[in-house]
């Protein structure tokens, strides 16, 4: 039984937009995750401010903040969410149905952190697939918002632009290292920006991009590099370097999976050099759904 006749009111909907509006502060942004208008918002906010008898949420400064009393809710409600998502999936054959994730992510989340994850979900028996495209030059930022496309994997700090309905974690930091088979380079050395620069270049295309963010530091040091040509993958790269003298740059953490022959040297890149974080990236509608918390928990368990 419910404890008021008021709580009648009340649906999925209902509980799904007080949720993203404590995160996202802003009822235009609540409207443009759910694809309802503002009118639909504000009559969810009504009838949920009669249920609880409470503002829930004050305009200040141009953003709705949250009240203690919705704030104290916040558990209860997302875990509605969560048992009815449950129902769901109970209903559907028993917890049967096939779950496809998409997902979008450089070479270096495949080599690194997918084998790892498919280890879990195998593990802990979800009958989940899971469907790997490789980055672009820009985030997926429309797939993403439209759930086309399910979580993405990108680079930071900084290196892909911000979207406001879109969350971001960083999950792993790491350094870049050269590998080298030009043969006046000496083995474990640091090399300096005019050799780095001289050298014949491998631009390893991990993800679909004219330039990377070692392109982008040259840059401000007004300096570039000779691009001698590209590979589809890191190991495609090392391979290239047994046949010419050239230079590739890898991240540090991908180097022990590469098998790198003897004859190649592992260098230090430039002082100053970047380096990066991997980023789990995912429109903020997805935190009211369980199964999307469920995927957050095992690359948790994975992360390098």
């Amino acid at each position: 039984m419910l404890y008021t006749n008021a709580l009648k009111q009340l649906d999925m909907q209902d509980i799904s937009i007080v949720l993203l509006l404590i995160e996202n502060r802003s009822a235009k942004r609540v409207a443009e995750i759910l694809n309802l208008s503002q009118s639909s918002i504000s009559y969810s906010l009504k009838k949920l401010r009669h249920c609880f008898d409470d503002k829930l949420f004050e305009n200040t400064e141009g953003a709705m903040q949250p009240t203690a009393r919705v704030l104290a809710l916040k558990p209860y409600l997302q875990n509605i969410l969560q048992c009815i998502n449950q129902c769901a999936k109970e209903g559907a054959g028993q917890g049967t149905a096939l779950r496809q994730w998409n997902i979008t992510a450089p070479e270096y989340f495949e080599i690194l952190m997918l084998p790892a994850l498919l280890q879990q979900v195998r593990s802990t028996g979800r009958n989940w697939s899971l469907s790997v495209s490789r980055l672009g030059k820009d985030l997926p930022i429309n797939e993403l918002l439209a759930s086309d496309t399910d979580v993405c994997f990108g680079f930071g700090p900084g290196y892909h632009q911000r979207h406001p309905l879109l969350g971001y974690r960083s999950l792993t930091e790491d350094s870049f290292v050269c590998l080298s088979s030009v043969a006046k380079h000496r083995p474990k050395s640091f090399l300096d920006i005019d050799e780095f620069c001289d050298a014949p270049h491998i631009f390893p295309t991990p993800w679909l991009s004219e330039k990377n963010m070692v392109d982008g530091w040259l840059e401000k040091q007004s300096r570039s590099r000779n691009i001698f040509t590209r590979a589809n993958s890191y190991h495609a790269g090392v391979n290239i370097l047994l046949a010419v003298p050239a230079l590739i740059v890898i991240p540090e953490k991908i180097v022990a999976t590469l098998n790198v022959p003897p004859t190649v040297k592992i260098l230090q890149p430039p002082p100053g050099f970047p380096t990066f974080t991997l980023d789990l990236i995912w429109s903020r509608e997805r935190t009211v759904h369980s199964d999307f918390h469920e995927l957050e928990a095992l690359i948790e368990k994975i992360k390098t």
